[in-house]
C-alpha cells in the first residue's frame, strides 16, 4: 500500500512566502488605486467648484450696472472702475430664497500676499448712498475713497468668494467708434460707459472668462 506524499516543511515556507508576496502586492495595488480614486475625485471637485465660481463671476460681471457716482463734492465717475488687478463695479447679487435681486458693490482683486500660492477674492458690500434723494435725506452720501479703502483693506471685509489664480490679468474692450473696434487695453478708468466685453484670465490652464458688461446680449466679437 502506497502512502500518501505530505508537503514538506520548506514546500510550505515557500508557499507561505509567496502568499504573503502575493497579498503585498495585492494591498499595494489596492492602496495606489484608492490614492488615484481620491486624487481624481478631488480634482473632478475642485473642477466642479471653479467652474460654479466662474459661472457665479460671469452672471455678476453680465448684470453689472452703469451709475454715475461721485469721487469728491465736484466730480463723478462711472460705477465700474477697474485695472488689470483689481475691478471695482455694481451688480444685482440674489438673494437666497427670492427673486428679488439686491444691487451690491463688488470688488474682484489679486490677492498675492503668498507669491506661491496666489488667489482671487471677491468681496462685496450692500449699496450705501447713492439712493434717490428723498426730503429725509436730500443729498448724496456716498464716500467713493471709503468704498475703496474698506475693499484693499486685509482684515476688512470678508471674501465671499476665492479661487486660485496663478495667472490673474483682466482687460477690457472698448465699444466701436465711427465703424473702428479699438484693441484690449488693461485699464479702465475716468470712462463714461461700460466696456464692450470684459475678459478675466485665472490661469494658463483655463480659457479665457469672456464677459459683456450690463447684459449686451447682442454683442458678438470676433477675439483676438
Amino acid at each position: 500500500m502506497t502512502r500518501a506524499r505530505g508537503f514538506t516543511l520548506l514546500e510550505l515556507m515557500v508557499a507561505l512566502s509567496l502568499l504573503t508576496l502575493l497579498a503585498g502586492l495585492m494591498f499595494g495595488g489596492f492602496r495606489i488605486a484608492s490614492r488615484a480614486w481620491q486624487s481624481v475625485d478631488e480634482h473632478n471637485n475642485e473642477l466642479s467648484e471653479t467652474v460654479q465660481a466662474q459661472r457665479f463671476l460671469r452672471r455678476l460681471l453680465a448684470r453689472s450696472e452703469s451709475r454715475s457716482v461721485p469721487e469728491t463734492r465736484d466730480t463723478s465717475q462711472l460705477s465700474f472702475q477697474g485695472d488689470e488687478r483689481s475691478l471695482i463695479f455694481l451688480s444685482a447679487l440674489p438673494q437666497r430664497d427670492s427673486r428679488v435681486s439686491q444691487t451690491a458693490w463688488f470688488y474682484l482683486a489679486l490677492d498675492d500676499s503668498d507669491p506661491d500660492q496666489p488667489v482671487l477674492q471677491l468681496k462685496t458690500q450692500p449699496l450705501a448712498g447713492l439712493e434717490e434723494p428723498t426730503p429725509e435725506q436730500p443729498e448724496i452720501t456716498f464716500d467713493w475713497y471709503r468704498l475703496v479703502d474698506d475693499f484693499q483693506r486685509p482684515e476688512g471685509i470678508t471674501p465671499l468668494l476665492i479661487l486660485p489664480a496663478a495667472a490673474f490679468s483682466l482687460s477690457y474692450l472698448p465699444r466701436e467708434e465711427d465703424g473702428l473696434q479699438p484693441g484690449w487695453q488693461s485699464d479702465w478708468q475716468e470712462q463714461g460707459d461700460l466696456p464692450e466685453l470684459v475678459k478675466l484670465q485665472l490661469s494658463d490652464d483655463w480659457p479665457a472668462l469672456v464677459v459683456s458688461p450690463g447684459e449686451q446680449r447682442n454683442v458678438i466679437k470676433q477675439l483676438e
